[in-house]
């Protein structure tokens, strides 16, 4: 058993020693792969992250007609409740309203009139329901026809926006760039595989099995793809350290969120690993093919 470990290792180090340069070019393709795909999916995560929490900044402001009566009320808060997107409806009483802007403003308030009307603060659980919600909002019966709904519309949209320009970038580089090393790899088993195939045919005239003969292959590919995730994986790290360096001078801005170095290397070369066997396989299958 232990013989047979040692010759498939062994088998597998030879290979990657006689195409080091497409070994290089293959791990050096996946790193670029997976820098780029990991380094949007973390832009996208802290970008996601952010739109989140504006999520609850952004307040939505609803006034209703004058004279509407509690149950109108009541019935509208819970209608807005059920619209998708809305994550809290608060009813703001026209007497409280008046009342703290009195305490803010006791010389502008003082002698005049109560003019605030009944209004809610609806806050949204997702920033790119905004529009939707707001239109719904405007056709309900309570609902103050002029200018009954005010937000921030601009700034909402923007951020949506930029989360979904982030996700279709990502998916178009890491896409490419995949494709790029699937061939880096491909290529690399397969003339490993031309290079050896008559000490393959000797194998298996001998009685050596599939396993025995092809593991070394798929060894190959997953070391080069989980090279190239460690790889990654330390790249990543240091952009982050530089940025967060950057960030140090602008008092401003606030610090980047610690990296998950760890699970982040894991993820990475796992991945890597995986991509590079699959890819190793569909060489070793389409040169079955060939000389079957």
């Amino acid at each position: 058993m232990f013989d047979r470990l040692f010759f498939v290792l062994g088998e597998t180090f030879t290979a990657l020693r006689r195409n080091l340069g497409l070994a290089f070019a293959a791990t050096g393709t996946v790193a670029a792969s997976l820098y780029l795909l990991g380094g949007l999916f973390l832009a996208y995560s802290g970008i996601s992250r952010y739109a989140d929490g504006l999520s609850g900044r952004f307040e939505m402001r609803v006034f209703l007609k004058d004279g509407i009566t509690v149950p109108q009320i009541k019935w509208t808060a819970e209608k807005i409740r059920s619209f998708e997107g809305v994550r809290q409806v608060n009813w703001i009483p026209r007497d409280k309203a008046w009342e703290k802007y009195s305490k803010e403003n006791p010389e502008i308030a003082r002698g005049l009139e109560n003019p605030f009307p009944d209004s809610f603060k609806v806050i949204l659980s997702d920033l790119k329901k905004g529009d939707e919600v707001s239109e719904r909002i405007a056709k309900l019966p309570a609902t103050d026809p002029d200018g009954g709904v005010q937000y921030l519309r601009d700034e909402q949209n923007l951020i949506a926006q930029a989360k979904d320009a982030l996700k279709v970038l990502g998916g178009m580089v890491g896409g490419l760039l995949a494709t790029i090393a699937a061939v880096l790899i491909f290529n690399a088993i397969r003339l490993t595989v031309l290079s050896r195939r008559i000490e393959i045919r000797i194998m298996k005239l001998v009685g050596a099995s599939y396993a025995t003969v092809y593991t070394p292959f798929l060894l190959e590919g997953a070391i080069q793809g989980a090279l190239g995730g460690l790889v990654a994986a330390g790249l990543l790290a240091l952009t982050h350290r530089t940025i967060g360096e950057a960030l140090k001078s602008f008092s401003a801005l606030s610090q980047l969120p610690s990296l998950p170095y760890n699970d982040l290397t894991l993820a990475l070369s796992g991945a890597g690993a995986f991509y590079g066997v699959v890819c190793s396989a569909a060489a070793l299958y389409r040169l079955q093919l060939r000389y079957r």
